[in-house]
C-alpha cells in the first residue's frame, strides 16, 4: 500500500510493520460485558472448533427459545425436567438482567455459570458479525506469559476449571448435563479438550527482547490463583470471581496498548524535532504500570477518553510515519516488534534528521488528524469503540429489573450517584474487592499488608494509596468483609487477609 492509499483510509488500514507487532490492538474491543467476556471465553477454550463460536450463538439462542415456547416440543433423549420446567430454569433462575435499553428486546441472556450455557447467549452483538472477546483473553495470556508453553499450560487449567467435572456441585453438574441434552446436531461433538493457542510472531518478539512486567504478567499470576479456588466456592461463586478476574485482565491489557503507542509515537515526535533518542532502559520503564491508568475514586471518562483517543492519533502517526519515511523504515526491519528495536529506529532517525522531510511530515499528520475530527475526538470508530469496552466492562450492570440492581457486584466502576446522567468512577464491588486481596494472598510466605494491596493493583494500572484507603469506599469495604487486621507494626497500618483463608487451611487439613 502506498502513502497516498494510507491517507485515504488511515484508520482502517495499517503499515505491515505496524500490523506485526505488539502494538496493533488484536482483537479490535468493542461493546462487551463481564458476563459475555466470561461467555466468550468459554466458547474460545472449548467450543472454538468449527462452531462458528461467536457468529453462532445469537442463531443458537433463537432456536432454543424457539423449542421452549413451543407447546408441543419434547424434551430430548437425556433430559430430565419436562419443557416447561426446564424454560423457567432458564429463562428464570439462569436469567441475567438486560440493561434498560434491551427491555423490549426479546433474546435469552443466561448467566454463564456452565459450558454449555454460553452456547446461546452472552455474545457482544445479537448477530453474526460480532467480535471475539475470548480471543483477547487468549491473546493477553501469551502476553502474560514468558512462552506459548506456558499459555498454553494456562489455557488448559482454564478449560478444565470451566469444564463441569465429579467435583463440581450438584447444581452445576445437573445444569450442564440438561443444557448438554438439548444440544443440537452442530454442538455435540464440542468441549472436549482445550484448543491450541498457536504463535503469535509480534508476542514472540515482545517476550524475546527482555521486556518489563506489564499488566497482563499481574493477570496470569491472578488468574491461576483464582482457578486454584474453584473446589472451595459454589460454581456461582467461583464463576463470579473468575469473571471479576477477566474484567480487569482485559481492560488493562487494552489501555496498556494504547498507552505503549502513544509512548512510542511521544518518543518518535520529539526526535523527529531535534530531540535526543531515549536508551532503552528509559524506553522499557515508560512501558511498565508507572502511575496507572486513573486513581482509585477518580471519574473514569475523562482518563478511557484520553487513553483511546491518543492511542488513535498514535497509531495514525506511526504508521503515517512508516509510509512516509519508506526508506529509513524499510531499512530498519522489523523497526516496531519491541522497544529494542525501536530505539534502534530512533537512532537511524536523529542520525537523517538533517536531510527528512520532517516539515512535510508534520503538515501530512496535521492534515491527517483535521480530516475526520469525529473519529480522532472518539466520537465514533475506533477510539469510541475502545470506550464502550472499557465503561461497560468494567461498569457495575445497569438494569432495569426490579430486585436485580444488585445483580453485579463483581465491578471495577460505579455511577457516583443514583441519576442515570451520575458520572462513572473507579470504585470497587465486593466480589472485585475479594478477587484482589485473595491474588494479592495468595502463596505469600509473609502477612500481606495494605501497601502490598496497593502495588497489586498498581499493576494494573490503578493507582490506590495506603494513606487514603481508611477513609475510602476501599477501606470500608475491606472492613465490612473483614480483610483487614489493624496492625500498628504493619505498613500502612493493616494487614489483609485472604477472604478464602478458612477454607483453604480446611481443605488442607
Amino acid at each position: 500500500m502506498t502513502l497516498g492509499a494510507f491517507t485515504e483510509k488511515p484508520w482502517s488500514q495499517v503499515h505491515p510493520a505496524y500490523e506485526s507487532s505488539f502494538l496493533h490492538m488484536r482483537p479490535a474491543p468493542e461493546y462487551a460485558s463481564g458476563e459475555v467476556v466470561l461467555a466468550s471465553t468459554y466458547r474460545a477454550v472449548g467450543f472454538g472448533q468449527g462452531l462458528s463460536p461467536e457468529g453462532g450463538v445469537p442463531g443458537r439462542g433463537r432456536n432454543l427459545q424457539k423449542l421452549l415456547d413451543n407447546s408441543r416440543t419434547t424434551k430430548p433423549d437425556g433430559a430430565i425436567l419436562p419443557v416447561d420446567v426446564w424454560k423457567n430454569v432458564v429463562c428464570g433462575i439462569l436469567r441475567s438482567p438486560k440493561q434498560p435499553n434491551q427491555a423490549a428486546k426479546r433474546f435469552l441472556q443466561i448467566s454463564p455459570v456452565v459450558p454449555d450455557s454460553a452456547l446461546y447467549s452472552q455474545s457482544a452483538r445479537l448477530s453474526s458479525n460480532s467480535w471475539n472477546p475470548g480471543e483477547l483473553v487468549s491473546r493477553v495470556i501469551r502476553f502474560g506469559e514468558a512462552d506459548l508453553a506456558g499459555a498454553q499450560q494456562l489455557w488448559g487449567r482454564l478449560f478444565h476449571a470451566l469444564d463441569v467435572a465429579d467435583g463440581d456441585d450438584i447444581w452445576a453438574r445437573f445444569v450442564q448435563a440438561e443444557f448438554r441434552a438439548w444440544r443440537g446436531p452442530e454442538t455435540r461433538g464440542g468441549w472436549c479438550q482445550p484448543g491450541n493457542l498457536g504463535r503469535d510472531r509480534a508476542i514472540e518478539a515482545w517476550h524475546r527482547n527482555g521486556t518489563r512486567a506489564i499488566p497482563a504478567s499481574r493477570f496470569v499470576k491472578d488468574l491461576d490463583s483464582i482457578l486454584g479456588l474453584k473446589d472451595r466456592l459454589t460454581r456461582r461463586q467461583w464463576t463470579s470471581m473468575l469473571e471479576t478476574i477477566l474484567r480487569i485482565g482485559t481492560v488493562s491489557h487494552v489501555l496498556w496498548v494504547c498507552r505503549a503507542n502513544t509512548t512510542f509515537f511521544t518518543a518518535l515526535w520529539q526526535v523527529l524535532h531535534g530531540g535526543d533518542a531515549p536508551a532503552l532502559k528509559q524506553m522499557l520503564d515508560s512501558l511498565g504500570p508507572g502511575d496507572g491508568f486513573w486513581r482509585y475514586g477518580q471519574v473514569a471518562a475523562g482518563a478511557i477518553s484520553d487513553l483511546s483517543t491518543n492511542f488513535l492519533k498514535a497509531r495514525a502517526g506511526l504508521n503515517l510515519f512508516l509510509y512516509f519515511f519508506a526508506n529509513i523504515a524499510d531499512g530498519a526491519g522489523d523497526c516496531l516488534e519491541s522497544p529494542r528495536a525501536f530505539v534502534d529506529l530512533l537512532g537511524r532517525v536523529a542520525a537523517a534528521r538533517g536531510s527528512l522531510d520532517i516539515a512535510g511530515f508534520s503538515r501530512h499528520y496535521e492534515e491527517l488528524l483535521g480530516a475526520e475530527q469525529r473519529a480522532v475526538s472518539g466520537k465514533r470508530g475506533i477510539a469510541s469503540n475502545i470506550r464502550e469496552f472499557a465503561r461497560h466492562v468494567l461498569g457495575q450492570r445497569q438494569t432495569a429489573e426490579t430486585g436485580l440492581d444488585s445483580y453485579d457486584q463483581g465491578y471495577f466502576l460505579r455511577k457516583r450517584g443514583a441519576h442515570a446522567s451520575a458520572p462513572w468512577q473507579v470504585s470497587l464491588g465486593p466480589v472485585a474487592v475479594m478477587g484482589i486481596v485473595h491474588a494479592c494472598t495468595h502463596g505469600a510466605r509473609t502477612p500481606r499488608n495494605l501497601n502490598d494491596l496497593c502495588r497489586h493493583f498498581s499493576e494494573y494500572g490503578v493507582d490506590v494509596r495506603a494513606q487514603d484507603v481508611d477513609g475510602s469506599g476501599l477501606g470500608l469495604t475491606l472492613r465490612n468483609l473483614g480483610l483487614v487486621i489493624d496492625s500498628p507494626d504493619a505498613e500502612g497500618g493493616m494487614v489483609i487477609k485472604s477472604p478464602f483463608e478458612r477454607i483453604q487451611e480446611q481443605g488442607a487439613t
